[in-house]
């Protein structure tokens, strides 16, 4: 006797087809199942054999076991039609009982299961699958959970998703499968009083909005016959006596009294009753909150609808829909809908914005509605102005509610159940859709949106001031406008479109340090032409010259010659407007004519204007750190000066005073650049270990403070350091990052002789 035949002989075996079971599974996967390791593997587990009994018999490791015991379950869930891994020995033989493989058992019949559901709207569902997961497990009647709750903005597929999972469960009771949950009936009841579909919002000609409409449903699914006033206590009678799943869709369009007495109801039923609410307001009942789909989700599902409605949708054009609707199914559908009955997907997208489209109407009008005239309804129209998610501070105070801090605690908490709101990490947002509705409910209170609009300029103002302004003491606190980039962004474009000039001004000049840092250059100097066209139609001649050198300061660094033939030109214009600015700002203007000419390498001219700087600050009379703040460029320049004359002793004694000087007042960033002169001078002077330990230091400090233009020329200084090592490789690999850097900030000449450094050397 082999080691396979010891599993052939058994009683057991003798109720069970085996020669037919044979068969079919040979036809059916094209393998063969007869007298080799397959036949005894099923034989043994139709016996009930563990797997290190199987291993044992078979003089094979458990590892080896188990990998092949999972091909024959997958070749029985093929043969059986059951879903993908779910075969296992310890429903095989249930299983094969089912399929009718066992001699001395038929096979068992269908069971008739009551059911009421409607017929699904979607070909395949899509996505879901965490969420899907979770209601499964919580509707099972193994999971002590009695009511269950699906809540999300209107139209993000709770219905959907709560019919996919009853179907599931309709199927298992029907077949017996394992692993799911099984009911003896699935009733559906919903309040829901209007559908939308691609021709427009059509009104549900059935709808159970109260204890007795939901009564009379499941009586009618159920066939109980019995007297109305005697129908509730029929109802509990009958369900006590199943395992039901029963679902009440679209809660929240329900009355408050019909809700509670629904509720109540819902609440007292037996534990054999399992109860789904779908409902676009957050009950706090075992909640499962449904978000708008991923953008792969949403992209899976524009593709089939384009594909079931025949329509070529490209790449761009499905991104551009996914954009638009944020994810929300519903609009998703609506709008393919539409495009397939011959609308444009620009005409398509546009009505997808309008707050009297079908699709705001449907999803946020009964919400907002509930809403109107609470303090609620005043933080939503708030939130609204702001593109990026504001924090709870921001938010109450542009929504004028500071004084009144239990009105916000109850309209955020009211907010987040409707929807309509969500909050993370303290901020708070809402979907783009939502936000494009809330903008138009804006508009029709246009008192407060006057008043909302005052507050959110006057609160970036201020904040502005506190962590814009120089850089020289707070250079970290730059973090703070990084996270409110987008919406600082929002405020200046909105004074702008107002012609708010006063406000564009004082908030741009807070933040300009922090523009030049992080390298917004372009659109920065699209700023400040802006502000300098506009102060010139004003005459606001002071404002003129103040901008005239955040202007030029930019220009001079890009290097190119169109950028310094530019700021050489303004810089002369304005130079005939000084008599309108104190010394101090005077020494600004005439510090950026002393970069210019050093740009330009005409060093004589620079020490001319230099002096004229140094006495320009003494001039003004400043004290304390402010007269060392002001000083430090004119040693700083001189310094420069010396290093291009290649005086490297010099220069090496003037930064090493500018170090010293700004270490004194924490003018960080000077110090950050000073140390990086003094390792290009030590990099001349043969020293390259103190360039080293100089480059190290200072390149760290650059990337902690996301100085990218200040790393870019640690970058450089670190290529110099390693070709004068001949370390060829390190010092390719920092003069290519140092190049994209210059060439990000648009600093050609930069980034041009970088490139002459690396082609010299054939670094490529």
């Amino acid at each position: 006797m082999t080691n396979q035949d010891a599993f052939y002989n058994s009683e057991v075996l003798a109720d069970w087809d085996i020669d037919r079971l044979l068969t079919d599974l040979e036809a059916k996967t094209h393998k063969r199942y007869r007298h080799n390791n397959r036949q005894a593997y099923l034989c043994a587990l139709l016996q009930g054999r563990q797997l290190d009994q199987i291993g044992k018999q078979l003089h094979k490791k458990a590892g080896v076991v188990r990998a092949e015991l999972s091909g024959l379950y997958r070749d029985i869930e093929e043969l059986t039609n059951q879903p993908a891994n779910s075969v296992r020995a310890s429903n095989l033989v249930h299983i094969l009982e089912q399929a009718g493989y066992r001699k001395s058992r038929p096979p068992i019949q269908k069971q008739k299961i009551l059911c009421n559901l409607p017929a699904p709207t979607y070909s395949k569902f899509i996505g879901r699958k965490p969420e899907m997961t979770l209601l499964l497990q919580r509707i099972s009647l193994d999971h002590a959970t009695h009511i269950i709750t699906v809540d999300g903005i209107g139209g993000v597929g709770k219905t959907t998703l709560v019919l996919e999972a009853a179907y599931c469960c309709l199927n298992a009771s029907v077949k017996q499968q394992p692993e799911l949950p099984k009911f003896d009936a699935i009733i559906f009841t919903s309040a829901k009083q209007q559908y939308l579909f691609p021709m427009g919002i059509v009104p549900k000609p059935q709808a159970q909005r109260n204890l007795h409409d939901i009564l009379r449903e499941i009586a009618n699914t159920l066939d109980i016959q019995s007297p109305i006033e005697d129908q509730l206590n029929c109802v509990r009678q009958n369900l006590s006596k199943r395992r039901v799943l029963l679902i009440v869709d679209n809660m929240e369009t329900m009355e408050n009294a019909a809700t509670q007495e629904v509720i109540s109801f819902l609440y007292d039923l037996p534990a054999n009753v399992k109860i789904v609410i779908t409902s676009r307001e957050r009950l706090g009942v075992m909640p499962i909150s449904l978000p708008c789909l991923s953008k792969g989700e949403s992209l899976r599902l524009i593709q089939q609808q384009a594909l079931e409605k025949r329509i070529a949708f490209n790449k761009h054009q499905a991104a551009l829909l996914h954009q638009r609707t944020g994810g929300i199914p519903i609009a998703i559908v609506y709008a393919i809908g539409q495009i397939s009955s011959g609308s444009s997907l620009e005409l398509v997208l546009e009505r997808l914005s309008s707050n009297q489209g079908d699709v705001a109407q449907f999803c946020f009008h009964e919400s907002v509605q509930k809403i109107q005239g609470d303090a609620a309804h005043a933080l939503l129209m708030a939130l609204a102005i702001f593109p990026e998610p504001p924090g709870r501070d921001t938010l109450v105070a542009v929504s004028g509610l500071a004084e009144n801090s239990m009105g916000v605690q109850e309209g955020l908490a009211r907010l987040q159940q409707l929807s309509l709101v969500t909050q993370k990490d303290g901020r708070y947002s809402m979907l783009a859709l939502t936000r494009e509705f809330v903008l138009a409910e804006l508009k029709a209170h246009p008192s407060f949106e006057q008043q909302a609009r005052e507050r959110w300029v006057a609160w970036y103002k201020d904040f502005a001031k506190r962590y814009g302004g120089e850089d020289w003491e707070r250079w970290l606190q730059f973090d703070k406008l990084k996270t409110e980039e987008d919406n600082l962004l929002e405020v200046l474009y909105w004074c702008k479109d107002q012609e708010r000039y006063q406000d564009v001004r004082d908030i741009l000049l807070l933040v300009n340090h922090y523009a030049n840092l992080y390298g917004y250059w372009d659109d920065h100097l699209d700023w400040l032409q802006w502000l300098i066209e506009s102060a010139e139609r004003r005459g606001d001649w002071t404002s003129y010259v103040q901008v005239a050198i955040h202007r030029t300061w930019l220009l001079i660094r890009l290097r190119s010659d169109a950028t310094l033939e530019e700021a050489d030109r303004l810089l002369r214009q304005t130079w005939l407007l000084r008599e309108f600015v104190d010394n101090r700002i005077r020494a600004d203007l005439v510090e950026n004519l002393v970069r210019l000419r050093i740009r330009q390498k005409k060093l004589k001219d620079a020490r001319h204007w230099l002096d004229r700087q140094e006495r320009y600050v003494i001039q003004a009379d400043l004290e304390g750190h402010r007269h060392i703040r002001y000083f430090i460029p004119v040693r700083y320049h001189q310094a420069e000066i010396y290093f291009w004359e290649e005086n490297y002793s010099a220069a090496q004694r003037a930064f090493q005073e500018v170090l010293e000087s700004a270490s004194r007042i924490g003018w960080n960033r000077v110090i950050n650049s000073a140390q990086n002169w003094l390792a290009d001078i030590a990099i001349k002077q043969g020293d390259l270990q103190t360039a080293e330990r100089l480059l190290a230091t200072g390149l760290s400090v650059a990337e902690k403070n996301k100085n990218r233009r200040r790393l870019a020329r640690y970058q450089r200084s670190y290529a110099v350091l390693e070709q004068q090592r001949g370390n060829l490789e390190k010092a390719q690999e920092f003069a290519i990052k140092a190049r994209e850097g210059f060439n990000r900030y648009g600093m050609v000449q930069d980034a041009r002789e970088m490139q002459v450094l690396i082609e010299r050397h054939h670094y490529e």
